[in-house]
């Protein structure tokens, strides 16, 4: 098999009791990989960062707000945009 570029599958696991005080370490796990949440000794949930999640579970249907948009998807979105502009000789930058 040859490699998918997606992180290992086995992540760290975090007890749902104490969440509260490792939030932060939560997320930053969740940034490198699945990250599993345990409730009552037994993983309940996974945590992933919202890129991996879209390069597992592709939705070309998917839309959000402006204000929930993705950083990456935002940062896509006005060079397309800028270019589109470029190409047909439109005024400056969005």
């Amino acid at each position: 098999m040859k490699p998918t570029g997606l992180p290992p599958i086995q992540g760290k696991r975090f007890d749902i009791e104490t969440l509260q005080y490792n939030a932060v370490s939560l997320m930053k796990q969740a940034d490198k990989g699945p990250t599993f949440l345990r409730h009552g000794g037994r993983v309940s949930y996974v945590v992933l960062a919202e890129e991996l999640f879209d390069r597992l579970w592709p939705d070309s249907r998917r839309a959000w707000s402006v204000d929930e948009t993705p950083y990456r998807l935002e940062q896509l979105l006005l060079e397309a945009l800028n270019s589109s502009l470029a190409e047909h000789g439109g005024g400056e930058e969005v």
